[in-house]
């Protein structure tokens, strides 16, 4: 599990743990980032995905992914790591990542900052 270049921490690591109904986390950062770390730790023979959605406002609601009309939420798979971009957090602007799974339970770490 890893990912391609260096990626800048730029505020604290928030865990995220998802289960079959839709949370929500406020993300903040230490200075002005506009990307977002996830790592799913979960094993990759047993884990569950996380379906996740990073908002400027609350309310909307990351879901799981269907064929018939599609959902908003990104697949963060288990022993994956991924970086996302999204809207800008600091320490005076929160974004909100609604988070959650299709079964089970699983942690995702999420961590702002920059780079690949």
């Amino acid at each position: 599990m890893s990912i391609t270049g260096a990626f800048y921490p730029m505020g604290r690591t928030f865990v995220l743990t998802g289960n079959t109904t839709s949370q929500s986390a406020n993300i903040y950062a230490d200075s002005p980032s506009g990307q977002y770390l996830f790592v799913n730790h979960e094993l990759a023979s047993t884990g569950q995905p996380v379906y996740v959605r990073i908002s400027a406002t609350a309310g909307n609601n990351a879901a799981v992914a269907n064929a018939t009309s599609g959902n908003y939420g990104v697949c963060i798979r288990p022993a994956e790591s991924i970086v996302l971009s999204g809207p800008q957090c600091s320490s005076t602007a929160n974004v909100f990542i609604t988070f959650i799974t299709a079964t089970g339970t699983a942690n995702v770490y999420v961590t702002p900052g920059e780079g690949r």
